[in-house]
């Protein structure tokens, strides 16, 4: 529980009050809980799409993505952002680890999540607000998976280190029957294919970085969850009227 809780006060800005001290080994198991974490915040997103009840469709879409943006602080998208910057800029190694560090957004960062943003607004208008509920399990799976395989890019700790050294096969395949667990509860057995496409997009960002960088970074765990989430909802548009 433990665990949890610092997962969740550590990648949510979920007001939870703990009254107790984490401890490194608490960080470690909690890498397993991040679906679970996931899924409070898909269930977030399906509560606020509920207004599609009393407003406009395309509003509640806004809305949804709003809140995404506020419940996660934007951190993910902030990975995103530096990723992009640093992996196009068509550097070396070194050089594209230090524009990743540098607390300036540039032109690739700045596109980078505008057209997130506008793919997940544009995508999640033609699908059941349902699907909302799964979008960031396979998110945050998708970055468990790609540490599994990695080492930690950088000499210097920084903020993803942690996630990186400590991810290991068992948790990938920890994260992957529970988001199948969670799509069975609440899909049947339609998803199922699907993810395992999903999944094997996330390790294929995960060897793209290793080759790029050497590892993964804190950065490139966000930008594995963002583009992931987008690849799901593209996934399940592409898809719509044969496995839903």
């Amino acid at each position: 529980m433990k665990s949890f809780l610092l997962m969740t006060t550590f990648l949510t800005r979920l007001p939870i009050k703990v009254n107790f001290e984490f401890t490194e080994e608490d960080f470690i198991k909690g890498i397993k809980y991040l679906p679970i974490v996931g899924f409070v915040i898909g269930v977030l997103l399906w509560c606020v799409s509920n207004t599609n009840y009393l407003i406009d469709r395309a509003v509640t879409v806004l809305f949804v993505w709003m809140f995404y943006i506020w419940v996660t602080g934007g951190l993910h998208l902030d990975g995103l952002a530096d990723s992009f910057d640093g992996v196009f800029s068509n550097r070396n190694k070194e050089k594209i680890l230090d524009i990743m560090k540098d607390s300036r957004i540039g032109t690739f960062g700045v596109i980078g999540i505008i057209f997130i943003i506008l793919l997940n607004i544009v995508l999640s208008y033609f699908l059941d607000f349902k699907l909302l509920i799964i979008i960031p399990v396979l998110g945050r799976s998708c970055g468990v998976i790609s540490c599994a395989i990695n080492t930690y890019a950088r000499k210097d700790n920084g903020m993803g280190k942690s996630f990186v050294e400590y991810s290991n096969f068992k948790d990938a395949v920890f994260v992957i029957f529970i988001t199948i667990i969670i799509s069975i509860i609440f899909f049947d057995y339609t998803l199922v294919f699907s993810e395992i496409i999903i999944f094997s997009y996330a390790l294929l960002l995960g060897v793209y970085f290793k080759k790029k960088i050497g590892g993964m970074t804190g950065d490139t765990i966000g930008a594995v969850i963002e583009l992931s989430q987008t690849f799901s909802l593209l996934l399940f548009y592409l898809l719509r009227g044969l496995i839903f």
